[in-house]
């Protein structure tokens, strides 16, 4: 009886301390990407950051993706728009996450949000406006009208000409005839001196 509840014991130890060292394993790795973007160029720091995101577990996505948008939102607030469309486009999973991030340090970056949101991951721009709206409800109506200007011009920048809408989908194009280039005339041979024996 000793010896199950010794061994019960350890591996309970064993769990605790295999569980602490994975978060402190963790926490290393997220304060090394904070670094890594911190220390970036804000031109480099948008491609840096989908790198770390796309390398990470799938366990440990969201909280790179929130750790690396974190930091360059902080070290490049002007590079928002960027930052947010490739974390988004890296972890769409995260989408609240880093909607929720990107509000919390750049409170008056409402409407870009909805904007990158909107022409991103569509299917979750409603989430970007109900964030927005619950964080300061003043913002809700101008909030909606970017979301909805940003599927007018989605919709808008479709390839979906008229003639594929009737053709069921397919866009069928004749091409133009070659022309065939005119002929040469030469003037002296056609008109007035060509023919010696014209007066």
């Amino acid at each position: 009886m000793k010896s199950v509840k010794k061994l019960s014991v350890t591996l309970a130890v064993v769990s605790v301390l295999s569980a602490v060292t994975l978060n402190a394993a963790t926490a290393a790795q997220v304060e090394a990407v904070s670094k890594k973007v911190a220390a970036t160029k804000a031109v480099e720091a948008p491609a840096l950051v989908g790198k770390l995101v796309t390398k990470a577990s799938k366990e440990d996505k969201q909280q790179i993706a929130v750790a690396a948008l974190a930091s360059g939102l902080r070290t490049h607030p002007a590079a928002v728009t960027s930052l947010l469309t490739v974390a988004l486009k890296s972890a769409p999973e995260s989408a609240e996450a880093l909607i929720n991030t990107t509000l919390d340090i750049l409170p008056e970056s409402g409407m870009t949000v909805v904007r990158v949101v909107a022409e991103v991951l569509p299917a979750k721009s409603d989430l970007a406006v109900a964030t927005i709206a619950k964080r300061a409800p003043a913002q809700k109506a101008a909030a909606e009208r970017e979301m909805a200007a940003s599927r007018a011009r989605r919709l808008v920048a479709a390839p979906t000409p008229a003639s594929a809408a009737i053709s069921g989908g397919t866009v069928n194009q004749t091409p133009r005839p070659v022309a065939t280039p005119p002929t040469q005339i030469d003037a002296g041979s056609v008109y007035g001196g060509g023919d010696p024996g014209r007066p």
